[in-house]
């Protein structure tokens, strides 16, 4: 029985085993350096890996609680700085590594987890420039989330009251730096964004490490960034500092007093591109009323030209050689009916018989009668005629018709003869009794009658 005694269960021995470690103080607090491999990440959050180097592996568990304070995602094949405890795992019968604080051998955890949030933001559309906003070019309101004691903030002051002296600045006072800073610089992104008055933000401060800048590479501010319908330029640090904010933000600045610059235009530059616009404007202007100049003179030459008053002394002068041609005709046939009249009465003295002389006078009364009924009534027609004719040709008069209201219209001084020949947004000038109207078609409806 007593050789018996001397044999320990299985769980006995671990459990002395288990008590050495715990009572060893090198055992307590070990620094360990390695590569991770083997990571397995459960449901629970707790991280199960090896860390190894090229002469042994030594199995390692860190539970959730310490994962979630290391700010980076570790991975295999990661070079690791690992602090902690060694103990006995019962169930399994060995011992292990119960990591307690981890961070990159080599590479800084702050960069780690910069590095990895960028990746997951940029995947997710954040930092995409569809989505960016114009910074409005005359803002009359800028709002400044910055450190109201800093150097930022002076500058930025400085900055806008020297180029545009007439924007109100309103400047939210902010931590920005510590880790209350980023709920703060959120807060104030969310009251900026419940007014309606602010064209543009700067949100920022003045340059320091990557953990005195850290506040800027926060999530939730760079989402609120993100999110902010205030266009938004982000100044944080000097020209080779970058923060997640930066990408987020509508504009980057290199420091405060460029984003200053950004946010507001120098009024000595908008003085100079006015008078040089008054100037051009001068001269287009000047230009334009030559060219005017130029055509109401050629309109004129046309209307001299081709105008109502010219085609009135173009029918008169018609209706003046019709007239004479008229009158000509009429004496020809007088000439020739007294010359016929002449040879009958030079026949009848040639015969003489005193009864022929009778008869033939008889005849010559009747014809005589005859020839000036019928050249009063010839006359008549002609006169009638005539006077149709000047009838027709008042009646076709261009003054007549803008007399009667009418009006003659015109595109780029050619006579329109159909409303084909017009397209909406056409420049046109009608001219009616009394003068003449410039017009612009707004509408045209073509007459599908056929009329």
């Amino acid at each position: 029985m007593m050789e018996q005694d001397k044999y320990l269960t299985v769980a006995a021995i671990t459990k002395y085993i288990e008590k050495k470690f715990e009572v060893d103080p090198y055992m307590k607090q070990v620094f360990v350096r390695g590569e991770i491999s083997n990571l397995k990440q459960p449901a629970s959050g707790h991280l199960y890996f090896t860390v190894k180097d090229e002469f042994a592996m030594l199995r390692s568990v860190m539970f959730h609680k310490a994962v979630q304070k290391i700010g980076f995602v570790p991975e295999d094949g990661m070079n690791v700085l690992i602090t902690g405890r060694i103990g006995v795992f019962n169930k399994a019968g060995r011992y292990q590594f119960y990591a307690e604080h981890m961070e990159p051998d080599g590479v800084g955890a702050l960069y780690i987890q910069f590095e990895q949030l960028k990746a997951q933001l940029e995947k997710e559309g954040l930092f995409a420039e569809t989505h960016k906003k114009v910074l409005p070019s005359f803002p009359s309101k800028v709002a400044v989330v910055t450190s109201k004691t800093g150097a930022a903030v002076r500058d930025i002051l400085t900055t806008i009251h020297r180029r545009m002296p007439s924007v109100e600045v309103i400047v939210y006072p902010t931590i920005v730096q510590g880790e209350k800073a980023a709920q703060k610089i959120v807060e104030n992104i969310g009251r900026i964004n419940q007014r309606n008055d602010i064209d543009v933000m700067i949100i920022g401060r003045g340059g320091g490490s990557l953990e005195e800048l850290w506040a800027f590479n926060e999530e939730p501010v760079v989402r609120a960034v993100y999110d902010s319908d205030v266009p938004v330029i982000s100044a944080v640090g000097h020209e080779t500092d970058f923060a997640l904010s930066d990408f987020s933000a509508d504009v980057r600045a290199a420091t405060p007093t460029a984003a200053a610059e950004l946010a507001v235009p120098d009024y000595r530059d908008l003085e100079e591109r006015l008078a040089e616009r008054k100037y051009r404007l001068r001269a287009v202007t000047r230009q334009l009323l030559e060219r005017k100049e130029r055509s109401l003179e050629q309109l004129k030459q046309h209307l001299m030209l081709n105008g109502p008053k010219h085609q009135l002394e173009q029918q008169m002068e018609r209706t003046d050689y019709f007239a004479e041609r008229l009158n000509n005709a009429f004496s020809k046939q007088i000439f020739v009916k007294q010359t016929a009249f002449q040879r009958l009465n030079d026949r009848l003295h040639y015969y003489h018989p005193k009864k022929e002389i009778e008869l033939q006078k008889e005849q010559i009364a009747l014809r005589q009668q005859t020839l000036d009924k019928a050249m009063k009534q010839l006359l008549k027609d002609k006169q009638q005629t005539f006077f149709r004719q000047v009838d027709a040709l008042e009646h076709l008069s261009p003054l007549s018709l803008l007399k009667r209201g009418f009006g003659v219209t015109y595109k780029e001084n050619t006579l329109v003869k159909s409303v084909k020949e017009l397209e909406v947004g056409d420049n046109i000038q009608v001219k009616m009794q009394g003068g003449h109207i410039d017009a612009l078609i707004t509408a045209k409806e073509e007459d599908t009658s056929g009329n």
